[in-house]
């Protein structure tokens, strides 16, 4: 699950991740309540999540997100430059605070630890 307010952000994020045939996308959400009930439905076991989003922002959808889906796994990104993010993110129950600039193969190695630490009983994946 992608959920970010850009479109575009989502849509080339959608299109990067699907070219990996180990991950599968299966929904996007452009706020974090319609995000949440998607997660819930789809039974995703990763969301990507932006930390700023207008209305219920990231930190507050992984909140959220954690307590109706704890088997999902959350990666929170970011545009922002903030050291106090990265406590912030582990507060909410984050496996991983990344950059948008840096997400390529970033990005597809922490979904991919989070789903194989979830599968070992694990609750996150070290990336924070």
């Amino acid at each position: 699950m992608i959920v970010d307010d850009h479109r575009l952000f989502v849509d080339a994020l959608a299109l990067l991740l699907g070219h990996d045939e180990r991950l599968q996308v299966i929904g996007t959400a452009s706020d974090g309540p319609t995000a949440i009930e998607l997660v819930v439905d789809g039974a995703a076991e990763v969301a990507v999540i932006d930390v700023r989003m207008p209305e219920v922002d990231g930190l507050e959808t992984a909140r959220r997100l954690r307590k109706r889906s704890p088997d999902t796994s959350v990666i929170l990104v970011t545009g922002l430059d903030e050291p106090k993010l990265v406590d912030q993110a582990r507060e909410a129950g984050a496996v991983a605070l990344l950059k948008k600039g840096a997400l390529h193969d970033q990005l597809k190695e922490a979904i991919i630890a989070a789903v194989s630490a979830s599968l070992k009983g694990e609750r996150s994946a070290p990336a924070l």
